[in-house]
């Protein structure tokens, strides 16, 4: 979602064709040894490349120090790696820590030429095809730019890792990782063994949408003790009828709020809803929905929180 710099192309141009002088051997080799002493993160240092989940390489000449994400998952992915690198957010990004930064609007269309003013060695977008412009809006500005696909625990590992290594921290990633992963298995061994409580997840309401298999929604459930209603869908975050989770019965609904602001879930009185014995029962809990629909460095914390909630587990 940012523009042309063109102290970049004024450097390209420096480094043109031009006769090559005959130097001694000491100054030959002294940027090579330079080079070879500088410290890791520095302008010598070597550059860093991964492959990105549009099976792009992204290249830099340096580890990145000045850091966009369109996506609110993996900007808190950088932010525990890094909060410093950060040079904006959009309007989704509620987080205290980075209420200092500019906001540029929203996900899909952010403000590309305010971007462009900050400088950004990198812009993290989405891969995903019905969103491509935003990537080749920041490609025609000549910015280098990450994009990522998000939908499993399995690539909120990938993700940390791969940033970890443009933002010169693979060894804060790889303690991030392990965290993850701990805390995760702490919590499904709270769990272990008690009788798994039928969920729904209420993405939304109107039309009612739900998380299928394979989600990072679906794991925190399986996790905390639980079973998705859905978890036979054939999509990953499937459109459904009242009608469809009525046959179901789910034993307690998880509820997404959508800003910290919104209201309860009044929808729950209407008709159907209401005849659901989970909502009958008081079996329902609304969640934040900053923390549950993010697949990010917290889902651990979302599935601790899932975990009490079903079986009051600690």
């Amino acid at each position: 979602m940012y523009t042309a710099d063109h102290s970049r192309a004024g450097k390209a141009r420096r480094f043109g064709p031009s006769p090559v002088p005959v130097l001694p051997i000491a100054a030959l080799l002294a940027p090579i040894l330079f080079a070879a002493c500088a410290p890791a993160g520095s302008p010598e240092a070597p550059a860093v490349s991964v492959v990105d989940d549009s099976g792009r390489t992204v290249a830099l000449a340096a580890p990145a120090r000045r850091v966009f994400s369109v996506i609110p998952s993996l900007t808190e992915s950088v932010t525990a790696l890094d909060a410093g690198v950060l040079v904006a957010r959009t309007r989704f990004d509620r987080a205290p820590e980075l209420a200092h930064l500019p906001s540029l609007g929203g996900t899909i269309q952010p403000n590309l030429e305010a971007l462009a003013g900050l400088d950004p060695d990198l812009v993290i977008t989405w891969a995903d095809a019905s969103q491509r412009a935003v990537g080749e809006r920041v490609d025609a500005l000549g910015i280098p730019v990450y994009r990522a696909e998000v939908q499993t625990i399995a690539d909120v590992r990938g993700h940390l890792r791969r940033l970890g290594t443009l933002l010169a921290r693979p060894g804060r990633a790889a303690a991030l990782v392990d965290s993850l992963d701990l805390a995760l298995d702490g919590v499904a061994a709270a769990v272990q063994g008690r009788e798994r409580v039928d969920v729904y997840y209420s993405v939304w309401h109107d039309p009612p949408q739900t998380t299928g298999p394979g989600t990072f929604i679906d794991e925190v459930i399986e996790h905390a003790g639980g079973r998705n209603v859905f978890a036979d869908a054939m999509r990953a975050w499937p459109r459904v009828s009242i009608e469809a989770i009525l046959r179901r019965d789910p034993d307690a609904l998880v509820i997404a709020r959508h800003a910290p602001d919104a209201p309860g879930a009044p929808w729950l009185e209407a008709p159907g809803w209401r005849e659901l014995r989970a909502v009958r029962e008081g079996r329902y809990l609304m969640v934040d929905g900053d923390l549950f629909n993010r697949p990010g460095p917290r889902v651990a914390e979302a599935a601790r929180h899932m975990a009490r909630f079903l079986h009051g587990a600690r």
